[in-house]
């Protein structure tokens, strides 16, 4: 009897564990777009060219992102997005969602 409980309930615990992967990696995504248009905005802001600001934010966020800096008068904005998989390969277009980050910061004085 316990063994067909245990039968019953195992591929919930499973499935229950691969949301919980999912949920993390999400939040993880989330942290590194937020960090790498953080820093993109903090680059151009202090001087640096637009080009060596979006090839810094590409190398901090996830593999694949995208990053857009507009200029506007005294402030920059940098946007960071990326297309996130859930965490099983074969299962990847299930939760498949588009995540995305923006900075803004003023530009300082030479």
């Amino acid at each position: 009897m316990v063994t067909a409980e245990l039968a019953t309930i195992a591929p919930f615990g499973v499935a229950f564990a691969l949301l919980l992967l999912w949920v993390v990696s999400l939040g993880l995504t989330q942290v590194r777009l937020t960090d790498a248009a953080r820093e993109g905005a903090r680059l151009v802001a202090r001087g640096e060219t637009t080009a060596t600001a979006t090839t810094a934010a590409e190398r901090l966020a996830p593999k694949g992102a995208r990053v857009s800096l507009d200029v506007d008068g005294d402030a920059v904005t940098v946007r960071v997005e990326v297309r996130t998989r859930g965490p099983v390969p074969l299962l990847s277009h299930v939760g498949d969602r588009r995540s995305s980050a923006t900075s803004t910061a003023v530009l300082e004085d030479p």
